[in-house]
């Protein structure tokens, strides 16, 4: 997925470039050559649930224009091995927003992109326990139920583990976006 920022800057290329870089240092980025940057990973993004842990990449291209620049940047967000909720997306965009605070006035809400990360770390990990605890309520009736079945151990087991699969995967999905 990718989406695209485009803006005036009223200072030169080489203010604009350090402004930038300044900015997405702050938040988290790394430096991957010139007017590109990259952050997270898919690993870090399951384990941590954090939104800044999400894979992105992030290029700039700037053109003077007068006694402006011109900035167009351009966020990529690698193929997730989990969906964005919706409070991913509010860091996300907060993150924009402040970026164009930052390059106009020099200034930005870093606290607040704080508070949002933490809010949607702490929703998201609300999430996943509260699908583990019900896996664990529903596994007990379908090991019953197997059980009453009479059915081999080996289809058993491959029948519970894809019906407590999907599920956890359903649940946590409807838990993560509510």
């Amino acid at each position: 997925m990718r989406f695209r920022w485009s803006g005036a800057v009223a200072e030169d290329v080489e203010g604009v470039a350090e402004r930038l870089s300044a900015y997405l240092e702050a938040i988290g980025y790394r430096s991957q050559g010139a007017l590109r940057w990259a952050r997270g990973n898919r690993w870090r993004a399951i384990t941590t649930l954090s939104p800044r842990a999400l894979p992105i990449t992030i290029e700039a291209k700037l053109q003077s224009w007068g006694v402006q620049t011109l900035v167009d940047v351009t966020y990529e967000f690698k193929r997730l091995a989990r969906a964005l909720s919706e409070q991913d997306a509010d860091l996300i965009v907060a993150e924009l927003r402040g970026l164009n605070e930052y390059l106009q006035h020099g200034t930005a809400d870093f606290e607040g992109m704080v508070r949002l990360e933490r809010a949607a770390t702490r929703r998201a990990r609300a999430a996943m326990l509260n699908t583990l605890g019900l896996i664990v309520l529903l596994a007990l009736p379908l090991a019953w139920l197997f059980r009453q079945l009479a059915l081999p151990p080996l289809l058993a087991s491959t029948l519970g583990g894809a019906v407590g699969g999907l599920t956890a995967s359903y649940l946590f999905w409807r838990l993560l976006r509510r």
